[in-house]
C-alpha cells in the first residue's frame, strides 16, 4: 500500500484536494491543517476523512488553545 505523509496544509483547501486523488491508500499528517489561508473547516474535515494518522502542529496547538504562540 503507498502512503503518503504530509503537513503544513494551513488552511489551504485548493492545495490539499489536489493531493488528495493521487491513489495512495494512506495518509498520515503530521500537523498544521489550519494557519494562513481561508478554509480551516473544510480543510480539517478533509483532512479527518482521509488520513489515517493525524499529529497537532504548533498552528493547530494555538488555534485549539492549547499553546500559546508567543
Amino acid at each position: 500500500m503507498r502512503t503518503a505523509v504530509f503537513s503544513d496544509v494551513h488552511s489551504n483547501l485548493e492545495a490539499l484536494q489536489a493531493g488528495h486523488d493521487l491513489g495512495v491508500g494512506r495518509w498520515v499528517c503530521l500537523g498544521d491543517v489550519v494557519g494562513y489561508a481561508a478554509n480551516p473547516e473544510a480543510c480539517i474535515a478533509l483532512v479527518s476523512d482521509m488520513a489515517a494518522v493525524i499529529l497537532q502542529g504548533n498552528h493547530d496547538a494555538t488555534v485549539a488553545g492549547v499553546q500559546s504562540d508567543e
